[in-house]
């Protein structure tokens, strides 16, 4: 018993250092493996379960360009373009695949949603796009809050402490 406890996570570490990939990773070869996490170009990471916020459509039609939903009905695939109405959605993480071909590049597909359907999402393209919001805030989004929290400040609100460790959250957003 003692022994298939050791091998258990023997196997289990090993696992785990292939459950990360970088987009860095993406060129030369298909990458192989379940992977758990991905590393986004701009350094975030986005892992299976974490939630991510739908953006706003990059299309003509108020349509997502890199966002497709899919449904399993009847034993058929059906893949259709995500409209406006799924802005300001939040999804669950349910898996990565990679897509492309050596002579395109890879590229990281989410998908997430439910189990009988859901969304396919090109990751890097939809997060340049703005069809996916970013984990962080915006530099926008971030400049507005420190504005508000030097406002507590100034009126009595919070102290320096407070409105410090605030602007040292913020700061790192602002461009």
């Amino acid at each position: 018993m003692k022994n298939l406890v050791i091998l258990m996570l023997v196997i289990a570490g090993l696992n785990s250092f292939a459950q990360t990939i970088k987009y860095s990773e993406l060129s030369g070869n298909k990458p192989k493996g379940d992977f758990q996490t991905y590393i986004s170009k701009d350094g975030e990471s986005y892992s299976v379960g974490d939630t991510i916020s739908i953006g706003t459509p990059s299309g003509t039609n108020s349509e997502f360009i890199y966002i497709t939903t899919f449904g399993i009905m009847s034993a058929v695939f059906n893949s259709t373009t995500l409209g406006s109405s799924g802005t300001g959605s939040m999804n669950v993480i349910k898996k990565f695949q990679i897509g492309g071909s050596k002579s395109t590049g890879w590229k990281v597909i989410l998908v997430a949603g439910k189990n009988t359907g859901g969304l396919s999402i090109v990751l890097e393209n939809a997060i340049a796009s703005g069809e996916i919001k970013r984990k962080g805030m915006t530099s926008d989004e971030a400049l507005t809050e420190l504005k508000k929290a030097k406002d507590k400040l100034d009126l009595g609100l919070i102290n320096q402490t407070e409105y410090d460790s605030i602007k040292v959250e913020l700061v790192k957003y602002i461009k």
